[in-house]
């Protein structure tokens, strides 16, 4: 049966006549981050164009705007009489997920969010410069944020873009904005491939502070290199999982 859900999350920021961003993206990220972080759960109704026009006045080529985004991605279908449906809640452009590989033992009873650590340009030392194809020194994007559900933190990531590829990117807030709308929309990436390597090590001071955990005690730590089409490689991910969360799970066939 459909459910329909009318408001959404209610501390969403509301779309900012004022902002670098067009107004159709600012939207289309609201319902992005409403429908991945579970907000509107697949088989849901999303709230209707005339809603989106009354709660954040705005025309209704905005919304429609939007909303072809997010049929695009392959997160929602559109069906006559019957308004808009989520159809997925992980965009058909991104590469699988990490979880795809390091599963949660058990699942979120709260709505999960990744609270950002910090956002700044710095060098590259050798192992981001090596990931990157880009010189030991040069100047480099470093994101990193901690995933909470409620006042738990699971895992922190720590990611490196060079900063030829996404210039003006201090300008957005991805505490509130999703990376990977800003990839597939804004730096129009296609993901082709990843390199990917999983380790068991202690955590070191600054992981177990963030994560609410002893140091020494054991994490995964995951190193990843994403490749767009042309095989260049575009980013760089370090992150470390808690033990106690998750798991690491594979598939062997003969």
């Amino acid at each position: 049966m459909t459910r329909h859900v009318s408001n959404g999350t209610e501390d969403t920021p509301l779309p900012n006549n004022l902002s670098r961003e067009q107004l159709y993206y600012q939207l289309y990220n609201i319902v992005f981050q409403d429908i991945t972080n579970g907000v509107y759960e697949v088989g849901d109704l999303i709230p209707s164009e005339t809603e989106y026009m009354q709660k954040f006045s705005v025309s209704r080529a905005t919304v429609r705007k939007a909303m072809e985004m997010l049929v695009n991605n392959g997160l929602i279908v559109r069906r006559r009489g019957c308004g808009s449906e989520v159809v997925s809640a992980k965009p058909a452009t991104a590469l699988r997920s990490v979880e795809s590989c390091i599963k949660r033992l058990t699942s979120d009873h709260v709505i999960p969010i990744k609270c950002v650590v910090s956002a700044e340009m710095t060098t590259a030392g050798k192992d981001v410069a090596d990931a990157l194809n880009v010189r030991t020194g040069s100047s480099v994007y470093r994101l990193e944020r901690v995933r909470c559900a409620g006042e738990t933190a699971y895992y922190r990531e720590t990611i490196f873009l060079a900063d030829d590829y996404a210039p003006a990117i201090l300008e957005h807030d991805f505490s509130r904005e999703s990376l990977r709308a800003y990839y597939s929309n804004v730096l129009h990436v296609s993901w082709a491939r990843a390199n990917q390597q999983v380790f068991a090590v202690p955590a070191d001071g600054d992981t177990a502070r963030l994560l609410g955990i002893e140091p020494g005690v054991p994490v995964l730590l995951l190193r990843r290199t994403s490749f767009d089409e042309s095989g260049i490689p575009r980013e760089y991910l370090v992150a470390s999982y808690r033990t106690d969360h998750y798991y690491l799970d594979m598939t062997l066939e003969a």
